[in-house]
């Protein structure tokens, strides 16, 4: 099986995300697809429950729930491209809609610099509450409030589980040298001998 958290980590450090911030999306990305295991996940390779709203690298997937569905859809009319999830051909696919589509936009005054650059899972679920990213509550609200905290505890619990490998993939230069002067050392030692 992929290790889907290192695709997030990887795709996320790619776009110039810092370590801290980029394993806050592989928090996200677990805490939305329920450790990748959910049916949106599971049907469409859909990380982060986005919908369908014509993206690049997407097609038109499952139905969401009744409850999410426009007035049309829901009452047996007309369902429109937003009535359903974003199917795309792989988990990278995903991860690209997400951070280099989604998060490279200034939404509700947060720019991308601020998600790259976000210190807590506290701080990154208030900025993307404040780009109205997730719950029915405005930004500044007791409920919007409340919100944040739980969907920075679902991120927080999330990242506990997470399986990256952050060393190996930032100084793979570096490992490769210190592999040689390892080698090289060993050898010299034994020829000493």
């Amino acid at each position: 099986m992929a290790n889907y958290d290192q695709i997030m980590y990887d795709t996320a450090i790619k776009q110039g995300f810092t370590p801290t911030a980029a394993k806050f999306i592989v928090g996200q990305a677990r805490f939305e697809s329920n450790n990748y295991t959910s049916g949106v996940f599971k049907a469409n390779n859909n990380t982060h429950g986005m919908k369908y709203i014509g993206q690049p690298l997407a097609t038109r997937g499952s139905l969401a729930p009744k409850s999410e569905r426009s007035a049309s859809c829901k009452n047996g009319g007309t369902c429109v491209n937003s009535d359903h999830y974003a199917k795309f051909a792989s988990v990278e696919d995903s991860a690209k809609d997400v951070v280099i589509r989604l998060y490279s936009k200034t939404m509700g005054g947060v720019t991308p610099d601020q998600l790259k650059n976000v210190k807590t899972p506290e701080e990154f679920a208030r900025l993307l509450k404040k780009r109205s990213y997730y719950g029915p509550s405005a930004y500044g609200t007791p409920g919007a409030e409340k919100e944040i905290a739980e969907y920075a505890g679902g991120i927080k619990a999330r990242m506990r589980l997470a399986n990256i490998v952050e060393f190996v993939q930032k100084n793979k230069k570096g490992l490769g040298l210190g592999i040689l002067l390892l080698g090289l050392g060993i050898y010299l030692y034994i020829k000493k001998k």
